[in-house]
């Protein structure tokens, strides 16, 4: 009896949770530990809040990368540990934006018969960006994604998370595609910025061979920044609404800050933290060099508490 139930939940469809968070990808606003929804002003306002382009210049791209990884890699292959990467290339002008954006997270994880597996989640996004003024001071946007994903996993055989983390990286699972859209508004009052952003509106679902579904859930959020004088920004980012993910329950309050020292040099810092279940506080610092006028490079360092998230990411972005 006991077996006959075993194979009965081998052979159910398990829900998985994708990692599609915010604090996925852009330099700038992991800088600030995501505190960026009212704040977007460049050409990753396509990812963190569409209705952003019509905010910065009158045209703008970005080519970043970004890697994250959580708890104990140089132990035991047990759940837990996590790494993700993103890549984004992104074109922004008034009213249209296009991107590009691959994006994979590999976590270690339990199976219903309590053995362990590396699960690989891969996706290529294709973005179209399109804007419109409602009022004066008041944008909405729009996003729509093409998303070509694949979810993978095998079990573990490593003598350590990293070691099965890597294996599990270079798995190819087969790929469906999906079409999702996020959706953003920006109020700008000048000193002050209100700004909100939908994503995931379809909650895209991604099937592995072995029936684990991950969905990519849908999260709102909403950005306030203050401008009190020239070249400082400050802000502050809340999750309306709680994602259950694969660590547990997750909402984000996030506050964070940038000051324009000079033509040359930006710096900017912040933490976040979870409001629901584990509160997982991390912190971040970021910085951009002018290489030319109108042309920077950013980086970010994110640490949390315990060992538990680490990130590291560059970006070449320019405004013209």
């Amino acid at each position: 009896m006991r077996r006959g139930v075993l194979a009965l939940l081998l052979l159910l469809p398990v829900s998985a949770y994708g990692q599609s968070v915010f604090e996925t990808t852009g330099s700038r606003a992991l800088g600030m530990a995501g505190a960026f929804t009212g704040v977007a002003n460049d050409a990753t306002s396509v990812f963190w809040n569409p209705a952003g382009l019509a905010s910065g210049a009158p045209a703008g791209m970005t080519v970043g990368w970004a890697d994250f990884r959580t708890g104990d890699q140089k132990g035991l292959p047990v759940a837990g540990p996590d790494h993700r990467t993103s890549k984004l290339v992104s074109l922004g002008t008034w009213p249209v934006g296009v991107s590009y954006g691959h994006f994979q997270d590999v976590a270690l994880v339990s199976r219903p018969d309590g053995s362990q597996a590396a699960q690989s989640i891969k996706t290529a996004q294709y973005g179209l960006t399109i804007l419109q003024t409602v009022a004066e001071g008041l944008v909405v946007g729009s996003t729509v994604r093409y998303i070509r994903g694949s979810v993978s996993s095998m079990p573990v055989n490593a003598a350590s998370a990293e070691d099965a983390l890597e294996q599990a990286s270079k798995l190819e699972g087969h790929t469906t595609g999906a079409i999702d859209a996020d959706v953003g508004a920006m109020a700008d009052m000048g000193k002050v910025r209100l700004g909100l952003t939908v994503r995931n509106l379809r909650a895209p679902e991604f099937v592995d061979p072995a029936g684990f579904t991950t969905v990519f859930h849908r999260e709102a959020r909403l950005g306030l920044a203050v401008l009190p004088t020239n070249g400082l920004t400050l802000a502050m980012d809340l999750d309306l609404d709680t994602v259950d993910l694969r660590d547990g329950p997750r909402r984000i309050f996030a506050v964070g800050g940038e000051d324009r020292i000079g033509k040359r040099l930006a710096l900017r810092c912040g933490t976040r933290w979870s409001v629901r279940g584990n509160r997982r506080r991390v912190t971040a610092v970021g910085a951009s060099v002018a290489i030319r006028p109108n042309f920077w490079l950013d980086t970010h360092y994110t640490h949390g508490g315990i060992d538990a998230d680490r990130g590291l990411g560059f970006a070449l972005r320019a405004g013209f």
